[in-house]
């Protein structure tokens, strides 16, 4: 059922936004508009990136290419199959990355299966992919990381290359393996020096530093330090980690070499789950993945000022009485106003003004009743990769995201511009 709790406005060219589709499984706000759902059922969708006009959308069998320059009209170009969850992409150029975080009987996509860490031959970590022909994906190479690649950031460099950094951890007792048993106190970080094809078959690990100062975590293979998603902001050469026990800021002036400028502990959250600065680098938000029932403060936002992060400045739950955390998120990129867009699992899609970042305030949500995985804005669209339904796009009419920055693509863990307000 529909939701009268905030305004409906024009759309910037000034025409009238249809009415949200009447279906009794949706609760939504009107300014929000489901546009199309480009549907990939029978498996779990993870994370995003974007080039162009194309989604690169993560799964644990693999990835799909969709067209969305008709966003009421998606195309899917490729899919291509792969076993290896969890399936976090991202793009560089010609290349696509693909993160594997469950040990596998083989580097390549040919009969990969799920295997343990124990098992001869076992592999994971990151698959290097050539997406020059979208239609026709070609694999390039499989890059063996510790532990493997739960998620990966791109810290991309002025010569025309990239360094990724991979956040792994041992999941379970079937990751425990010669290189990856708890604790657990490292990330890898691999060297790619072009954007072609080429520079995807010389890519490798060139550095393994040590993360200082993690509270343990008690997982089910044991108590370890580890970070689960590593947010960067490339002009302030920084990282924000969000690293499950605590959240930490990094100087990265030195990106083989990542700094500890800042600990970061808060009582109430849960599992400090992602990261993502504000355009002006003045704030960080980190997103607690919490699983359990709907209870304040736990599954919020919590914002920090990234000069003094000792304190929080707020934090924000999902105002709906559900079992929901805020999972995967970015910042839409328009000057003078901070409107973070997120993924909110069985919340659907949330949109939170942190313009005053001592007083946040939800002021759109589009709710599919089911779990999605992640949720940005890119290109005047908002796009969520839904855990069992495939891509929606949606659109958000609201005068916040007025004059809102095009970009030539993202790659939602990297920030590589500011905003000044």
């Amino acid at each position: 059922m529909s939701s009268p709790a905030y305004a409906h406005e024009p759309w910037e060219d000034g025409s009238v936004p249809p009415p949200p589709p009447s279906s009794p499984a949706d609760g939504y706000s009107q300014n929000m508009h489901l546009l199309s759902t480009d549907e990939h059922t029978g498996g779990t969708n993870s994370d995003l990136a974007f080039s162009g006009n194309l989604v690169f959308a993560g799964h644990y069998g693999g990835f799909r290419i969709i067209d969305i320059s008709e966003p009421g009209t998606p195309e899917e170009l490729a899919d291509v199959h792969c076993n290896g969850p969890q399936g976090d992409v991202s793009v560089w150029g010609d290349l696509l990355f693909l993160s594997v975080d469950t040990p596998q009987s083989t580097p390549s996509c040919d009969g990969s299966t799920n295997v343990t860490a124990s098992t001869p031959g076992a592999w994971e970590g990151v698959r290097v992919f050539d997406v020059s022909d979208p239609r026709a994906p070609r694999f390039l190479q499989a890059i063996r990381t510790d532990c493997g690649s739960h998620t990966h950031t791109l810290v991309p460099r002025e010569d025309g290359g990239t360094y990724i950094y991979v956040a792994s951890y041992p999941l379970s007792a079937s990751n425990i393996g010669p290189d990856c048993k708890a604790p657990f106190e490292r990330i890898s970080v691999i060297n790619v020096p072009g954007h072609d094809a080429a520079a995807g078959l010389a890519a490798a690990v060139v550095a393994e530093p040590t993360v200082k100062g993690i509270d343990l975590f008690a997982g089910s293979s044991g108590d370890f330090f580890a970070c689960h998603d590593i947010q960067v902001l490339t002009p302030r050469n920084l990282a924000a980690a969000a690293c499950l026990s605590q959240g930490q800021l990094w100087d990265i002036t030195n990106p083989l070499a990542p700094r500890v400028t800042a600990d970061i502990d808060t009582p109430d959250v849960d599992i400090w789950h992602s990261a993502a600065f504000t355009h002006d680098g003045k704030h960080v938000t980190f997103g607690d993945e919490y699983f359990g029932p709907a209870q304040e403060p736990f599954g919020a936002i919590w914002t920090y000022a990234v000069d003094n992060p000792a304190v929080p400045l707020s934090h924000l739950r999902i105002p709906r009485d559900e079992p929901s955390t805020y999972h995967n998120f970015n910042y839409i990129p328009v000057a003078g106003r901070n409107i973070l867009v997120s993924s909110a699992y069985g919340s659907g899609t949330s949109v939170v003004d942190l313009t005053d970042p001592s007083n946040p305030k939800e002021i759109g949500y589009y709710d599919m009743r089911s779990n999605q995985w992640s949720t940005y804005w890119y290109n005047g669209l908002i796009v969520a990769n839904d855990i069992s339904r495939g891509l929606d796009v949606l659109r958000f009419s609201s005068r916040e995201a007025a004059g809102a920055r095009r970009l030539p693509m993202l790659n939602p863990q990297t920030q590589t511009f500011l905003l000044h307000r």
